[in-house]
Parts: structure tokens; C-alpha cells; sequence
């Protein structure tokens, strides 16, 4: 746990779900930053994940009136699985369970995500779906938001995220796993596949508030930064497909 006042927080997050939805609760799981070495305290969201039983449309009304709170609160909106969904789901959403599945803290109840199997053929193939997306959809954003400075930043930190989580799961694919900080995933993925990534490692330092914003033009960096995403792009066009299940 990252400090007393953050216990405090879940503590109470958790103890005001088990109230709300009883005996139809299966797990309360802490993922993302907040339960590995990304964590940046005031920046970053707090994510739970929330498994219940079945998924009736009555748990959604018993936890709606206690989203706003949550939000103003740091959290983001709960991640709501029941046990079905989160079976038959691993091949659509394999990047994000994976990611659950190896940084996650149990808060209450059983831990679904530690035996979760996940195809890493299904893996593969989400990741270049998602990168080819998201190239796709930078190329578009450009055209639209390139005269407006604060957008187009916007637009690089969120993007550059996506990548570095992309580039964990092609690490994963070489054998490499573990919970790793952003800076370590970009030099590991250098590493592995021979490539310079400056603009990624900037916006990494950037998203941490350890870095400014450089002086120069913002197009020159998007334009540096959308080659980097093309070389990246370029990695998962010449990897072969996988056929193992990723589990403990």
C-alpha cells in the first residue's frame, strides 16, 4: 500500500461496496498504477475492478448514486465484471486482463485474476490492433487539433500511455514479464528490437511531472513522435503468432 491516507481511501471504498451489493459480491481488486510503480499521487486515477455473481441491471442502480462521490474522491469508474463475463472475455479483452492479472491487489473476496488463462495468440492480435488503431486516429487528430497547442498534448500523453502499455505486451510475448515502471518497459523494448524511442521517453517523463515541456515546435515533436509510433507498429508486423496461454 502507497501510504495511510490512500489504505484509508480503499479501505473505505471497499467496505461501502460489500454494504451496497452483499452477498452478489465476488472480489473487490485495486489494478493499474495504483498497485504497481506508476503511481504518481495527485495524478494519477485509482482503478478498481468490481466482480459480482450475475450482472443484474439492480447492481448497477445500487452503485450509481455513489459514483460521484467516488470520482471526487480520485477514483475512476469501477470496472464491473460478474464471473461469466470475465471467462468468456479473455480472447476480446486479453491486454487488459493480463494487465490485471499481473498488477493487481485484492482488496476483499476471491482472487478471479491470479488463475486467469489467457491465450497470448489473442494477445498478439489485440496489440496490433490497437496500435494500428490508434496510429490511425493520431493521424486523424492531427488535422484537427494541430493549431490548438494544449489539445495536441493532450492527445500525445494519452496516446503515448497506450503505447508504453502496447510495448509491455509485446515484452511479454519475448518472455519478459514482471511489474515494470514505464522507463523500464521503454528501455527493455529498445533493447529488445534495436530501436531509439527519445519522443516516448519524454512524454513518459512529462506524464510523471518530472519534465516540462520542451521549447520547440510542437509539430516537430509530433512529427518525431508519430515515426517512433510507426516503428512500433513496424515491431508487431514482423512477430509471429504465439499459440501458449499466459498463466500462472
Amino acid at each position: 500500500m502507497k501510504d495511510a491516507r490512500l489504505h484509508k481511501t480503499l479501505t473505505t471504498f471497499t467496505l461501502e461496496v460489500r454494504r451496497l451489493l452483499a452477498d452478489d459480491l465476488v472480489a473487490v481488486v485495486l489494478y493499474g498504477s495504483a498497485a504497481g510503480a506508476n503511481f504518481v499521487p495527485e495524478l494519477s486515477d485509482l482503478n478498481l475492478a468490481v466482480v459480482v455473481k450475475t450482472l443484474h441491471f439492480d447492481v448497477l442502480q445500487r452503485l450509481q448514486p455513489h459514483v460521484a462521490a467516488w470520482k471526487r474522491q480520485g477514483f475512476a469508474l469501477p470496472l464491473l465484471l460478474d464471473q461469466e463475463f470475465l471467462q468468456r472475455a479473455r480472447d476480446t479483452f486479453p491486454m487488459e486482463f493480463y494487465d490485471i492479472k499481473e498488477q493487481h491487489e485484492l482488496l476483499w473476496g476471491d482472487d478471479v485474476f491470479q488463475g486467469l488463462e489467457i491465450d497470448t495468440r489473442h494477445l498478439r492480435f489485440q496489440a496490433e490492433h490497437e496500435a494500428r488503431s490508434k496510429l490511425l486516429r493520431l493521424r486523424a487528430l492531427y488535422l484537427e487539433c494541430a493549431d490548438e497547442a494544449a489539445r495536441l498534448r493532450t492527445l500525445l500523453l494519452d496516446s503515448s500511455k497506450t503505447f508504453v502499455v502496447i510495448m509491455r505486451h509485446l515484452l511479454r510475448l519475448h518472455g519478459q514479464s514482471g511489474t515494470l515502471t514505464y522507463d523500464e518497459v521503454l528501455r527493455r523494448f529498445e533493447r529488445q528490437f534495436q530501436l531509439d524511442l527519445p519522443r516516448m521517453h519524454a512524454l513518459t517523463l512529462i506524464r510523471a511531472g518530472r519534465q516540462p515541456w520542451s521549447a520547440e515546435r510542437l509539430a516537430d515533436f509530433f512529427r518525431d513522435y508519430l515515426a517512433e509510433v510507426q516503428q512500433i507498429v513496424s515491431v508487431l508486423d514482423h512477430l509471429p503468432l504465439t499459440t501458449s496461454s499466459a498463466h500462472d
